[in-house]
């Protein structure tokens, strides 16, 4: 019986470690509310680290041509990444029209989109250390110059 015990505890202490490994980059939130013609909510949260988990299953040509357009830019994009890191909260750009709202933020660690018209609500929450290693993954992908 002790036995049983202790490969069981061993079997929910892996799965407790693979969560937290897979939960380390924090989570994507996804929130659609659609109201024409009939009213559906979509609602997703996921580990961010399965975008760059994903990024292995695509094709590796389009990585490539994605890769060298992108890789010129990097000091640029890690400078503003790491910069926005360490900000305060800062809404980065709003746009208010009649019947539309667009707002990009920066609210803790994660950049968030919401949009807002009379037929849909969207808002979408990424974490910025997310984006840094998926955007690092993709600029290493690909031959190099």
């Amino acid at each position: 019986m002790i036995l049983f015990g202790k490969i069981a505890l061993g079997i929910v202490g892996t799965a407790v470690a693979g969560v937290g490994v897979l939960c380390s980059e924090g989570m994507i939130e996804v929130k659609v509310v659609e109201r024409q013609p009939e009213v559906h909510h979509v609602y997703v949260i996921a580990p961010a680290m399965l975008v760059p988990i994903g990024m292995h299953f695509a094709p590796q040509r389009d990585l490539s041509r994605v890769a060298t357009q992108i890789r010129p830019w990097m000091p640029t994009i890690r400078a503003a990444l790491d910069q926005l890191r360490d900000s305060d909260d800062v809404t980065l750009v709003e746009v208010k029209e009649p019947g539309e709202h667009v707002r990009v933020a920066k609210e803790g660690g994660s950049i968030v989109v919401d949009v807002q018209d009379e037929n849909e609500t969207v808002h979408v929450s990424t974490p910025i250390r997310a984006i840094s290693s998926t955007i690092e993954q993709l600029a290493a992908s690909g031959p190099t110059i």
